[in-house]
């Protein structure tokens, strides 16, 4: 009851503060990922505050230095060769009020759209510490999320519970996020109040559509045992793969760990 009268209260002072003229707001982000492959991205927040929907798009790697925002090692008959992937745009759509996520995935250039359910941050707002980004004045909060522990910093004076990528719940709007092995980090660029409607993605063309569990099991993190039976039909017939050995079982994505996971352990 709480959290649905925080929502309602954000709501208001929302709309208020930028008019029902302009029920529109869009912050840009600049994001680095300090993978394997450093990448580095640019996003763009839509927000429709009347309508409590959030759309995240996120450009190709901007990063000169690579060719590609994913890569993969594998060793073939001897050989050991570099696999890189093209890169394409994504987008992560959030409806706030029908309680889902919707979002465009690529994995080894191959497309998928994916439906989530809207992650229950338990932010930590203890802190003092307060600093400037940009020209924001910003508080702290921590958080975890899927297997990776976040610093974030909110602008108090920009009173929008939202942020980039699949964040959201503070009592201001999301500044810089980062977690906390400095792999990924969003740091707001700009913001502005928006006249135009937010152009939301999710409709009946994008299907099929596949849950975020089917996602990350079936293809984002394989098991052994799925890359082996794989690996073992593409051999000539007689030849019996015996182990596979790989640090590409090693989950290196913003999402590593999830509650579905813990619920399988806890039975």
């Amino acid at each position: 009851m709480l959290k649905i009268f925080l929502n309602v209260l954000l709501l208001f002072i929302t709309a208020s503060l930028f008019g029902q003229k302009t029920p529109y707001f869009e912050a840009k982000y600049d994001i680095y990922y300090n993978t394997d492959f450093p990448q580095i991205r640019k996003g763009q927040l839509q927000i429709d505050v009347e309508k409590n929907l959030t759309i995240f798009h996120i450009s190709k790697n901007n990063n000169s230095s690579t060719e590609s925002n994913s890569a993969m090692t594998s060793t073939h008959y001897g050989l050991t060769y570099n696999i890189k992937y093209d890169d394409i745009e994504s987008f992560i759509e959030i409806n706030f009020n029908k309680e889902y996520i919707f979002s465009k995935e690529t994995h080894r250039n191959n497309i998928y759209y994916v439906r989530d359910t809207i992650y229950d941050f338990n932010w930590n707002l203890n802190y003092s510490e307060e600093k400037k980004i940009g020209t924001l004045l910003c508080k702290k909060a921590t958080t975890y999320f899927r297997g990776r522990n976040y610093t974030a910093w909110y602008a108090i004076e920009i009173p929008i519970g939202y942020g980039p990528y699949k964040f959201h719940g503070l009592p201001g709007l999301i500044a810089k996020i980062s977690d906390d092995t400095g792999t990924f980090i969003w740091t707001l660029a700009s913001y502005k109040v928006n006249a135009e409607k937010p152009q939301f993605e999710k409709n009946d063309e994008l299907k099929p559509l596949m849950s975020a569990k089917e996602y990350y099991e079936e293809v984002r993190y394989q098991s052994v045992t799925e890359k082996q039976t794989m690996l073992q039909s593409k051999l000539p017939k007689g030849i019996k793969l015996i182990s596979v050995s790989s640090d590409a079982n090693v989950r290196k994505g913003i999402e590593i760990k999830f509650e579905w996971e813990e619920e399988i352990k806890e039975d």
